[in-house]
């Protein structure tokens, strides 16, 4: 790392967003990187130290699906990276690793990146860097993981990445030092008013592409174009599979209703936007300012569809917000209920009263918003039934749709330790870490067995929704919904995918 700079001369900054690996049966997803997009816009405020671009290799590569190992390759080929790597000639290079799935790419990126010049910088954060940084920086093909919240922390380390003894005083960093020893800094504090971060840079990127793309956010969609942002920050909970909190803490930070409303209101306009996806872990977790952020919508006569396809704490609605919501153009709840078993919601630390659940989602449904359940599966010593009660529940609970997922042992997770502790780990790999088929063994289970469990719920499942629609009074409340072509779509788009997966 010896960049001679010249006076007054910009660094050259490229942020990247590396190709993805799927399993055949994983759906095809364009989805904005929204962590990419804040760090590119943190670096834009130093306008005169930084010049930044972005490369997202999903979204430009989208129509490429390379098969290899009953593998696809989804995104830009590796030749056409590189070419755009020695186009820029870059100065430093972000890598953006969101899932540990995909740390491969990132390393394979960075790989490229340092073979086309040692001397450019390569730095690597994400939710998989943040959980396991000394096992990244075992790999010398990256200089610096970047823990945490990033915004702070880059500017920082492309500010003093020449001079050791003020790397070690960047909280949120890890690097080796002059002895090539790994160091890995204390924790950066979380921004407290995030509202002064700026918003996302979309205006680096290729908007046209995820706006018009026919795989942005999988295919449930009722409108297009659509695009994603979050309006808070940490997470309050402590639940045993979640590594949100390796980003973005424990403590819930939320936008300002206006502040919300601002960005909603300019993609609109700039971006002819016409769907949001909160993908907040906590988007109701204040009621006050849940019927805040609606009104302003309705205020401003914004004509926006919305839904939370990160799911919402169902806990935290009643009639009075839920009626907000529809109001201002909510039209589908995803509820992370997780299981129907009493049992394993202990396990799991989210014990989510069920009449109240009940309750909510028969309240949605009134109102005419569909609702989708998440549930998860799988857990160390989950048995059959448990299982087969979170199938009841499901069916009993009247949700519209469900997701049966596979309980995965993120890194640094409360759930990997047990599962470790357990002997049930084993010769895990990253790359197996997917909520689409089971990555480990389980005290009750095999991985197979595990995988056609979660094949034959979501089977079952729609069994018993196709059966609803022999019974008049289900039949009559879900057709109240249809009330236009967009409704009509949308559930036809749903269960196209529906049969994708089962398929």
């Amino acid at each position: 790392m010896t960049i001679i700079k010249k006076p007054n001369k910009k660094m050259k900054v490229l942020l990247i967003q590396p190709p993805m690996t799927l399993l055949k049966n994983e759906i095809k997803s364009v989805v904005f990187p929204l962590g990419l997009a804040y760090i590119a816009a943190s670096l834009e405020l130093e306008e005169n130290k930084f010049d930044v671009k972005v490369l997202d290799a999903v979204v430009e590569g989208q129509n490429n699906n390379i098969i290899r190992n009953n593998m696809i390759h989804f995104g830009l080929g590796w030749p056409e990276i590189l070419e755009r790597i020695k186009k820029f000639n870059p100065d430093a290079v972000g890598i953006g690793c969101l899932f540990s799935s995909q740390s491969d790419n990132a390393l394979r990126v960075a790989k490229l990146v340092k073979e086309f010049n040692s001397e450019i910088i390569v730095l690597m954060g994400g939710a998989h860097p943040s959980s396991v940084p000394e096992e990244i920086l075992r790999n010398h093909h990256v200089d610096f993981t970047i823990l945490g919240e990033g915004e702070k922390t880059i500017i920082k380390v492309l500010d003093n990445f020449r001079n050791i003894e003020k790397l070690k005083e960047i909280k949120g960093l890890g690097f080796r030092d002059s002895n090539n020893q790994i160091i890995i800094n204390s924790e950066r504090e979380y921004i407290q008013d995030i509202d002064e971060i700026p918003l996302p840079a979309r205006h680096l990127f290729p908007m046209d592409l995820y706006l018009n793309s026919n795989m942005s956010h999988g295919t449930d969609l009722m409108r297009k174009p659509i695009a994603s942002m979050i309006t808070s920050r940490g997470c309050p909970y402590n639940c045993v599979y979640c590594s949100v909190h390796t980003v973005w803490g424990r403590k819930y930070r939320p936008r300002s209703p206006k502040n919300v409303v601002d960005e909603i209101e300019m993609l609109a306009k700039t971006y002819g936007v016409k769907e949001i996806h909160f993908e907040d872990d906590n988007l109701t977790l204040k009621r006050d300012r849940t019927i805040e952020i609606c009104k302003e919508i309705i205020k401003r006569k914004i004509d926006i569809k919305w839904t939370t396809p990160n799911g919402v704490a169902i806990w935290t609605l009643d009639k009075e917000v839920l009626s907000w919501m529809k109001k201002a153009g909510c039209y589908k709840l995803c509820f992370g209920i997780e299981s129907g078993d009493s049992g394993t919601q202990k396990f799991i630390r989210k014990v989510v009263p069920f009449n109240k659940c009940k309750k909510i989602i028969r309240e949605a449904n009134n109102l005419g918003i569909w609702t989708h359940g998440f549930f998860i599966i799988g857990f160390p010593f989950e048995d059959i039934n448990s299982i087969n009660n979170t199938l009841k529940y499901a069916v009993k609970s009247d949700l519209d749709f469900a997701s049966f997922f596979l309980a995965t042992p993120y890194p640094k997770t409360d759930l990997y330790t047990i599962m470790h502790q357990n002997g049930l780990v084993g010769h895990l790999t990253w790359e197996n870490l997917r909520v689409s088929a089971a990555s480990i063994n389980t005290k009750h289970f095999t991985r197979d067995e595990l995988t056609n469990l979660q094949k034959n719920l979501f089977k079952k499942f729609v069994f018993f929704r196709i059966l609803n629609l022999f019974n008049p009074i289900k039949l009559s409340y879900r057709l109240k919904r249809m009330k236009s072509k967009e409704d009509i779509y949308f559930v036809f788009r749903f269960f196209k995918r529906f049969l994708q997966i089962i398929g």
